[in-house]
């Protein structure tokens, strides 16, 4: 014989009491907890695997995107900085036109956002990189930088022509 045939024999007695007062209702209640606890797990694993793949489709596509063909242009200039600003003040010409029928207010903030990047491009980045970068991560910094804030401006524009 086995040791829970044994357990079961030596208290069988036990075994056929019935439970205390609020037994069942302790038992539902921890039972409804647990799969309370199951719940949230699964909807936690669900939305952790969500976020996860949203963000490796994002950084997919982020390396999947070329430069645009006036970037290229401007990293291979002798003043990039200054091709790029005047690749965004040709942008920038073209969102003021894009902003006549909005509302005041709209067009104040639109043309604001549009002169801080190109101020954050002039002003920006360049006196904040260490000294001891290489030439060639300095470069490759700087042109991702103004490329971003190019393309920042060419979205506002094409978000200007859905208006």
């Amino acid at each position: 014989m086995n040791h829970l045939e044994e357990y079961i024999k030596q208290n069988k007695n036990q075994f056929e009491e019935e439970p205390e007062n609020g037994h069942f209702e302790r038992f539902l209640e921890k039972q409804n907890r647990r799969h309370h606890t199951r719940v949230m797990v699964r909807w936690s694993i669900a939305i952790a695997a969500s976020v996860a793949l949203v963000f490796a489709v994002g950084v997919h596509r982020q390396q999947d995107v070329p430069a645009p063909p006036e970037a290229v242009l401007c990293e291979n200039a002798d003043d990039m900085k200054m091709c790029y600003i005047d690749k965004m003040n040709t942008v920038a010409d073209e969102i003021r036109q894009l902003t006549n029928h909005l509302e005041p207010w709209d067009r104040k903030i639109v043309l604001n956002d549009m002169q801080n990047i190109i101020e954050a491009t002039h002003n920006g980045l360049v006196n904040e990189l260490p000294e001891e970068l290489a030439p060639e991560a300095r470069h490759t910094i700087l042109s991702d930088y103004y490329r971003k804030n190019l393309e920042s401006m060419q979205n506002m524009v094409e978000v200007l022509k859905e208006v």
